[in-house]
């Protein structure tokens, strides 16, 4: 192999407040008087001849850490015989030793502002209609809604299709502790990658989710007023007495249902809740969450 003997130099150790410590080994690997000429070596075979080149492989002091890192240095000292190896040893997690592919998904979240219509108010705990004191709601009203944005990051050998299929859909039961109706999957991006793994290259397809909770959910809120109402199953024009004229004339104003297409008997309108979203099972689509 042209390799004529290896020797294990001094170990370092550095430690850093707020970091995993790093412990590394080095090697000076001889090469064989020939290796010049006819008889080359190779950098696997020099790496393999000191540290072994196993990653994950603990080191001999620090079971704790494990092999992450492996460098070469031909010309050691000027010398064209020397090769200098330098192993590093770290944090290591047993997912980073698996094929791209048969790694777990990665979970993390963050919030953004939001905006929702102002249809209710609260007193205590308890919410009532947010309108004035004619019962009619304030056009355009909004209020602020936080949402949680949670991304999923995984690898997959073929493309992601289910992925992409349950875009704009929104959980069909509770999720990640929320309930039904409340995450819509907001965006699906992915890239084809390459990594080196196993002393080969490894392609394939890194997909990224985004779900976007909001805890009022996604479902359309409408507040059920109109210019008609519904009565034994015809429908008629909502009226008004005029008091001045004494007589009854179109509401200029749409009036309070009470969500089935009657007036409402306490002038509160009711509010229609539509979902426009298909559902989706998110435990079938990204599993379980961590």
């Amino acid at each position: 192999m042209g390799i004529a003997s290896t020797k294990e130099l001094g170990r370092t150790f550095e430690q850093e407040i707020k970091r995993f410590p790093i412990a590394r080994r080095r090697w000076v690997c001889v090469l064989s008087d020939d290796t010049t000429l006819n008889n080359p070596t190779t950098e696997t075979a020099v790496v393999a001849a000191t540290c072994g080149s196993a990653w994950g492989a603990a080191h001999p002091t620090f079971s704790d850490f494990k092999l992450r890192k492996v460098s070469m240095n031909e010309g050691f000292e000027g010398s064209p015989y020397h090769v200098e190896v330098i192993a590093e040893y770290g944090s290591v997690t047993a997912e980073e030793l698996l094929n791209p592919t048969a790694r777990p998904p990665e979970w993390s979240a963050s919030a953004r502002q939001g905006q929702v219509p102002a249809l209710f108010f609260y007193q205590g705990s308890d919410t009532y209609p947010l309108t004035n004191s004619a019962y009619d709601y304030f056009p355009g009203l909004t209020t602020d809604e936080s949402m949680v944005s949670i991304t999923v990051t995984k690898n997959f050998a073929a493309w992601p299709t289910s992925w992409f299929g349950a875009m704009n859909h929104v959980n069909n039961a509770t999720y990640f502790g929320c309930e039904a109706g409340t995450i819509k999957v907001s965006s699906v991006n992915v890239s084809i990658e390459r990594e080196e793994f196993g002393g080969g290259v490894v392609a394939f397809y890194k997909a990224t989710a985004e779900l976007l909770y909001r805890q009022s959910g996604w479902a359309l809120q409408l507040p059920d007023v109109g210019w008609n109402y519904v009565q034994g199953g015809q429908k008629r024009r909502a009226m008004v007495f005029d008091f001045e004229n004494s007589e009854w004339v179109p509401s200029p104003n749409p009036i309070g249902l009470n969500g089935f297409g009657a007036p409402s008997p306490t002038g509160f309108p009711a509010i229609l809740v539509r979902r426009v979203n298909p559902e989706v099972s998110l435990f079938g689509v990204f599993g379980d969450p961590p």
